[in-house]
């Protein structure tokens, strides 16, 4: 039917444009069956026209003359780094440390004295006189230098003069090391003190 319709509107327009050629005043003549489906297919169009979707223009879309100049972004200010210096600690100096009177004097060290007279806790023993000293009759002096501390101990302990017999020196020492002394004092303090002994070995003399 679609195929038929295009048909006859096609023949139509043929037959308008032959019209206008040939002149208004001598329309051709139309068949009885042309002429019976002018109208339909005029319909036929008219139907088909409002059926198919028109097209719609595209809107013009306006175009602004002139473009507004953008604004350039602010300039950003960069700082320049300063040069850093490197800060040395300061060296902290020790506080003088105050010492009270008292404790001057016991850091001080105290001097030793000399001692004319040793003072003993315990009455001392005699040194022994060495036989073969004996038999050979000999003699002589020892001098002992004993060193004390401030609590009256011994701190050392040497011949200072020799009777130039060995035997009766070692006997000299051997007795004074076995000897328990006092402590030497000064203004009422203990102090140390070194003492000068003199030891006699003789055969007459008591002992």
């Amino acid at each position: 039917m679609l195929r038929l319709s295009l048909f006859l509107l096609l023949s139509l327009a043929l037959h308008i444009a032959g019209w206008q050629l040939q002149g208004a005043a001598h329309p051709p003549a139309l068949s009885t069956a042309e002429a019976s489906a002018a109208p339909q297919v005029l319909r036929l169009a008219a139907v088909l026209q409002q059926a198919a979707p028109t097209a719609q223009a595209p809107r013009p879309v306006a175009v602004p003359s002139k473009i507004p100049a953008t604004k350039s972004a602010p300039s950003m200010v960069v700082a320049k780094p300063r040069p850093v210096h490197a800060v040395q600690p300061a060296q902290s100096q020790p506080a003088p440390t105050q010492t009270t009177p008292t404790q001057a004097i016991s850091a001080q060290p105290v001097a030793e004295v000399f001692s004319r007279k040793p003072s003993f806790r315990q009455p001392p023993r005699p040194p022994s006189y060495p036989s073969q000293a004996r038999r050979r009759n000999q003699q002589g002096v020892v001098v002992v230098e004993v060193r004390l501390d401030a609590r009256g101990q011994q701190r050392s302990l040497n011949v200072l003069r020799s009777s130039g017999i060995d035997s009766l020196d070692h006997a000299a020492l051997d007795a004074v090391a076995e000897w328990v002394f006092r402590p030497e004092t000064t203004h009422g303090q203990a102090v140390p003190s070194r003492v000068q002994i003199p030891i006699r070995f003789a055969l007459t003399a008591s002992r």
